[in-house]
């Protein structure tokens, strides 16, 4: 295999650290409660605080990759996970350990921007997109990591305690850096110039308001199955933590569907099938009162994420300056916690006053404009040739 062929795996196995660790607290909230005795609303900061900063910083980083160079700040981003890693893991009190857990999301935030960067500058492929199965196989690292923070950190927890999903850390940072360090080319940054905030096109903008909508649908699946399952339900936690196993896993089967459906029919099928599939999941959960339908409507809501995330990521490629690609990504990152942080948010008021049913009423409308969206976004460059959707493959 060609050094230039192992670039994705590279930049998936650096970029992995920020859906893991953003999953894998959510076994752990608990056990930290119980050792420094703070309470529940205090230690959901371990949570939030990594939400807020996966908002503010990845477009930062994605500048200061554009700016310095994207392999400079990628291996900056694993060095700081490996060392908060041992410092989160040793944290004398919860203020401390809140306050590595912050410096841990600027690291984990790094290495996506930096690495699409770089991604960008050495795959170049059609209408300004890397080739499709680079993004499909980054997609589906992502979507990977995250589904199995929730198991990898709950079998850590029981064997060694809170401390070892922090550690866990240390030896895939390591790991992470020494193949970076072997097989990330260098690429030129281009350095202090006169637009020192990255140009943001409408159809970037476009492209990360609507996976900020999406992720508003997903994340309130996400968050209410489990509430559902064990409040309404009376399913044990861990049997609760299964149901939402669809929403994240399907996402790694179907993304290869994804991109077929791109070679043959274009990007705007795949964003159109995606949005209805996101609303029939929507409608599915509206009316779901036992485990068998929810079921169904995690199955759907998981084969949404995945043609919705191949697609919109693709889509940042072609509407966002090919001098910006790290802060374009940054931007679509931070749209993700965008949309988590406000299901976060509206959830807990509306499952509070109508249990499943309040949050899937949120999810149809939210979805009804998500389709919207994808019949009326841009796929192509501005001023691209409009004999036929040059968006696929």
């Amino acid at each position: 295999m060609k050094p230039v062929g192992r670039l994705p795996a590279v930049v998936a196995l650096g970029s992995l650290f920020n859906p893991l660790n953003s999953s894998m607290i959510s076994v752990a909230l608990a056990h930290v409660e119980a050792e420094f005795r703070v309470g529940i609303a205090a230690v959901t900061w371990l949570a939030a605080g990594f939400y807020l900063v996966g908002i503010m910083v990845p477009p930062l980083m994605g500048t200061l990759a554009d700016r310095f160079g994207p392999r400079l700040v990628f291996c900056a981003g694993l060095v700081t996970m490996a060392v908060t890693g041992v410092l989160a893991a040793l944290a004398p009190s919860f203020a401390v350990l809140v306050a590595v857990r912050l410096l841990q999301a600027f690291g984990s935030c790094a290495t996506l921007p930096a690495g699409m960067a770089i991604v960008q500058a050495v795959m170049p492929g059609e209408d300004g997109r890397p080739p499709p199965r680079v993004i499909a196989t980054i997609s589906m690292v992502l979507t990977a990591s995250a589904a199995a923070g929730p198991v990898l950190g709950g079998f850590l927890v029981a064997l060694w305690g809170w401390r070892a999903i922090f550690l866990v850390n240390v030896p895939l940072a390591i790991l992470a850096l020494i193949v970076a360090l072997r097989r990330l080319p260098e690429v030129r940054a281009d350095g202090p110039r006169e637009a020192v905030l990255p140009r943001l096109s409408g159809g970037l903008l476009a492209t990360c308001g609507q996976f900020a909508l999406g992720n508003v649908v997903f994340y309130v699946a996400f968050f209410a199955v489990p509430l559902w399952a064990q409040s309404a339900a009376g399913l044990p936690a861990h049997v609760a933590g299964l149901l939402v196993l669809p929403l994240a896993g399907l996402g790694i089967v179907v993304t290869p569907l994804a991109v077929t459906l791109a070679r043959r029919a274009g990007m705007r099928a795949v964003l159109v099938s995606g949005s209805a599939l996101l609303l029939a999941g929507s409608c599915a959960m509206l009316a779901a009162r036992t485990v068998w339908p929810v079921l169904v409507a995690a199955a759907l809501l998981g084969m949404s994420a995945a043609f919705t995330q191949f697609a919109l990521n693709s889509l940042v490629f072609v509407h966002a300056d090919r001098r910006d690609t790290g802060a374009a990504v940054g931007l679509f990152q931070a749209s993700r916690y965008v949309g988590a942080g406000t299901a976060s948010v509206l959830l807990g008021v509306l499952f509070d006053r109508a249990g499943l049913g309040g949050g899937a009423w949120l999810m149809a409308g939210a979805s009804a404009v998500v389709l919207a969206g994808a019949v009326l976004l841009p796929v192509r460059r501005p001023g691209a040739a409009t004999g036929g959707d040059r968006s696929g493959p």
